[in-house]
């Protein structure tokens, strides 16, 4: 199986059935698998083969569903990009990609020609001038990660990585063709995976939400009750935003399961949302994108924040341990993951780069990926998240490297030195500070050129401009002295 039937075969046996919902457009299943198998000729008939690498750039909508899936049916592998990330960070996620093709509905970024190649719906295509292509004959999915350079890193997966999950989810959320899926999260994000996946292989709906709702909690309550949501998977700083918006006082009675993931949720918001649906199901999910969810706790409908909240334990077919140093399983360390779910490597300079590590639990030796998040197991068998090896934060679910952040407005021409530190202690799950020292420039200019640099996920929560950084005694900055400073 492969993605790209999921599609196919669901129309064939849900035809009439509502596919997908944008706010603007709806389609049914035989609708959308038309024009997607109109979309995908096109791409075939202006040169995409199977196994190139082909992006899509397009606001999250009918459009750009229709070109994911679409790329997938040509064999290709597909990526979808975020149109507002700074034009600058889009180049190079597709340079370091390989990108061969630009599906796209606006502006075409530099380093590809727009053939004037009409694909339908307002698509064009464009194809890649100044960098060599990649290619994967199997075709796959790509989504997008921080790196440590300052830019992102494509992870590429396999139709069978995406599918693990997908397959699960299915089977534990009981997926069927009267669910209506709230889709919230932006396709370039890995909860997206199960959003468009799990509703093409069962014939649910999926229902996108606006974008111009997002940002009004209010309005996503009126949305998910107008709309009639059965399933909902999002970060828990979204839920908690709900609360604010009314949720409490909305009668949803088709919202059965409510998932989340990609950062900690409070437990006190937990207990309120346990109790407001006392028979929907709860799912804590765990894990990095380039594994997707590896860990899973359901959580009992007579929960409270008493209660310690885990990740769980490891989703059928995984193998998930903890390490030590020299790679050997015990009760705790960082979480290594082994299975069909692991991604196939990262692409830097349209090069692929495996990135797994060898794993030893007792006299057995696991090919795994270590996740940078340190772990420790409970009698019960149940992991329990205890930080990070390095300087990765979850801030609204998206992970975000530090020094991402500082690589990028390092390159500023007015930023003599910065540091970005994690605030854990502020309200809504914590907060990124970023410290500037500048040469003879407008604080304010500064703020607005940092922020311009940045894509919105990535931007700091406040922007402080000082004479100087703290140093530790070795001549370091001191970012727990920044991490503890109030203003």
């Amino acid at each position: 199986m492969t993605l790209d039937r999921l599609l196919t075969d669901t129309a064939g046996l849900h035809p009439g059935r509502p596919a997908l919902s944008d706010g603007s457009t709806a389609l049914t299943y035989s609708e959308l698998d038309h024009e997607v198998a109109d979309v995908a000729a096109a791409l075939i008939a202006h040169g995409v083969r199977r196994g190139d690498h082909v992006g899509v750039l397009a606001p999250k909508g009918a459009d750009a569903v229709r070109a994911i899936h679409a790329a997938l049916r040509a064999g290709a592998v597909a990526a979808p990009l975020d149109p507002t990330d700074p034009a600058e960070r889009v180049e190079r996620m597709a340079h370091t990609a390989g990108l061969g093709f630009l599906v796209v509905a606006g502006p075409v970024p530099a380093g590809f020609v727009d053939r004037s190649a009409p694909l339908g719906h307002g698509l064009r295509l464009a194809v890649a001038h100044g960098h060599t292509p990649a290619r994967t004959p199997d075709g796959g999915y790509m989504l997008f990660t921080s790196g440590s350079t300052g830019w992102p890193k494509g992870v590429l997966l396999s139709h069978e990585n995406v599918l693990h999950f997908v397959r699960w989810t299915v089977e534990e959320f009981g997926v069927g063709p009267d669910d209506r899926i709230g889709s919230q999260a932006a396709l370039t994000f890995d909860l997206s995976t199960f959003d468009l996946f799990a509703a093409a292989m069962t014939g649910a709906c999926a229902v996108l939400l606006p974008d111009v709702l997002k940002n009004f909690p209010r309005d996503v309550v009126t949305w998910l009750a107008e709309e009639r949501i059965s399933l909902f998977y999002a970060v828990p700083t979204l839920y908690q935003s709900l609360l604010r918006g009314g949720i409490e006082t909305t009668p949803l009675p088709r919202l059965r399961v409510l998932a989340f993931a990609g950062e900690a949720f409070p437990v006190g918001p937990l207990e309120r949302y346990v109790r407001l649906f006392p028979h929907s199901r709860f799912y804590n999910l765990y894990g990095p994108t380039e594994t997707n969810v590896c860990t899973f706790e359901r959580i009992p409908w007579n929960w409270t924040a008493a209660e310690p909240l885990s990740i769980g334990h490891a989703l059928p077919g995984l193998r998930v341990e903890l390490v030590d140093e020299n790679g050997v399983a015990g009760p705790e360390g960082e979480i290594a993951v082994s299975g069909p779910a692991v991604f196939r490597g990262y692409l830097q300079d349209g090069v692929l780069r495996p990135r797994l590590a060898t794993i030893t639990c007792g006299k057995e030796r696991l090919t795994a990926y270590l996740t940078g998040d340190l772990g420790v197991r409970d009698a019960e068998g149940r992991i329990h998240l205890r930080g990070r090896r390095d300087h990765q934060v979850k801030r609204r679910g998206h992970r975000i490297e530090l020094g991402d952040i500082e690589s990028v407005v390092q390159e500023l021409p007015a930023v003599r030195a910065c540091a970005a530190v994690w605030r854990p202690d502020i309200v809504d799950g914590g907060e990124i500070w970023l410290h500037l020292v500048c040469d003879d420039a407008e604080p304010e200019a500064v703020v607005r050129a940092v922020h311009e640099a940045l894509p919105r996920r990535m931007a700091p929560d406040h922007v402080v401009v000082t004479a100087e950084l703290p140093l530790t005694n070795r001549g370091k900055i001191d970012r727990e002295a920044l991490a503890s400073t109030a203003t």
